[in-house]
């Protein structure tokens, strides 16, 4: 039976980062990926100067296109509403994007199996035990899941957290490739396309968009119905060549739970750390792995085991402000057109992406907003 110091299960960014960080430590890992690298991932792409603030190596070839602004649109109107420096992200595609960080981590001591499904995962007093589709059986004193939002690594924790929402996305290519730089400064959302909080969105890609509508509801009939109505409401969308349109579970935080026992720790969607507001969990995923690596290196150096610890530091630094988040959500989804038109209220929302502020902070301008 192989054995390891940490085994992620999954290849993600949040198991990738946490990969490369317990490698660096002089840690045994191994990473377990159940497809071939590299592979599709549906999501809008879209980074944040946070996430670019957490990695210490440079991702700059990856970046297809720099939005240096944003731009809001209601079911009712016709007109974008601008904001030309507000809310900057760098666009990537998850498949290049992904497949780098796992790289990285390979460059930094982590073995790699690809095209491998986990199938079983037991935690024992002094390891834990994982058998995969082949039947092999591997050690680990840690295991990681970091296999998305229908983890196994999860339930094996005892993890049964099923609140969440749901999203479609397609790529969508114009015929006049020109349309793509002529809109390409801005992400735009669009409200009231769709019931409850959720939002629909255009990222600019390289040479298409990334086209996607989201929920909080954990079911939505129609759902395509309502993104090809979202789609046929830009005029510039009309014509497009459409591939790989996909839908998935978002894995929405609901409360700061525990999210490790003694010998297993959760990061990224495996522990349900999407942002309750925005639906964004590219930056709580690598933050998670970069503090369940510090963590892990630490207290097997020195009892051997887990404390509750990490879902503590997790808890402070991700989940804490959460709770602020969703009653953001719950007030700004009431009357989106509203507080997009109010310069403050895009002010802190572009400073909380860029992590200088928290959702305690932009709830403040919201009740403000609310009072005047």
């Amino acid at each position: 039976m192989e054995r390891y110091d940490c085994v992620i299960v999954g290849a993600g960014p949040g198991g990738s980062i946490f990969a490369r960080c317990a490698a660096q430590r002089g840690l045994k890992t191994l990473i377990i990926e159940k497809e071939s690298l590299p592979r599709y991932k549906a999501c809008g792409g879209g980074l944040t100067p946070a996430v670019k603030n957490l990695l210490d190596f440079d991702y700059s070839p990856l970046i297809e296109r720099k939005v240096s602004g944003v731009a809001f649109i209601s079911r009712d109107d016709r007109e974008l509403v601008y904001y030309p420096d507000s809310m900057p992200v760098e666009m990537v595609a998850r498949r290049d994007f992904d497949h780098y960080l796992v790289r990285q981590a390979v460059s930094a001591g982590a073995v790699l199996i690809e095209k491998t499904k986990v199938v079983s995962v037991r935690e024992l007093r002094d390891h834990v035990d994982v058998e995969t589709e082949n039947g092999d059986r591997i050690s680990g004193l840690i295991v990681v899941g970091a296999d998305g939002a229908r983890s196994l690594v999860a339930r094996a924790a005892g993890s049964r957290r099923g609140y969440g929402g749901i999203a479609i996305e397609a790529e969508i290519f114009p015929r006049d490739p020109a349309i793509v730089d002529e809109y390409g400064k801005h992400s735009i959302f669009g409200f009231g396309f769709i019931p409850g909080d959720g939002y629909g969105w255009i990222f600019p890609k390289k040479d298409h968009f990334s086209v996607g509508i989201g929920t909080s509801n954990t079911q939505m009939p129609g759902l395509v119905s309502i993104y090809r109505q979202f789609v046929d409401h830009f005029d510039f969308l009309k014509g497009a060549d459409e591939n790989q349109r996909r839908g998935w579970f978002i894995p929405y935080c609901k409360s700061s739970e525990t999210i490790n026992t003694r010998r297993i720790c959760l990061v990224g969607d495996s522990a349900h750390l999407v942002d309750p507001f925005s639906g964004e969990g590219i930056y709580s995923a690598i933050l998670s792995g970069i503090i369940g690596a510090q963590i892990v290196s630490d207290e097997l150096g020195k009892k051997g085991y887990l404390s509750r610890r990490y879902s503590r530091e997790v808890k402070k630094r991700i989940t804490g402000d959460f709770m602020f988040g969703r009653w953001c959500s719950e007030i700004y989804y009431r009357a989106p057109s509203y507080f997009y038109r109010k310069n403050r209220v895009v002010e802190a929302l572009t400073r909380l992406s860029n992590k200088e502020i928290r959702y305690r902070d932009v709830l403040n301008e919201l009740l403000k907003g609310r009072k005047a």
